[in-house]
């Protein structure tokens, strides 16, 4: 279940990422008259935070594997 997370995790990132740079390429220069670098840059922030939420929680380690743990 870390293994899917982790992965999701990391398409998440780059569709961010893909969205992020399609939301600033569409901003016009002349100051924000249209809405369309909104309908980038919104979805795009939310999957960055959902796909850093979920490498976290893919790449945690569980107890017994912490440095310093006595499993044995």
């Amino acid at each position: 279940m870390r293994r899917v997370a982790f992965v999701f995790g990391w398409i998440a990132l780059a569709l961010a990422v893909v969205l992020i740079l399609l939301g600033i390429s569409t901003w016009p220069p002349g100051g924000l008259m249209f809405a369309s670098p909104f309908v980038f840059l919104i979805p795009g922030v939310f999957l960055a935070l959902l796909g850093t939420l979920l490498l976290a929680l893919g790449s945690r380690r569980p107890p017994s594997d912490l440095p310093g743990s006595d499993s044995e």
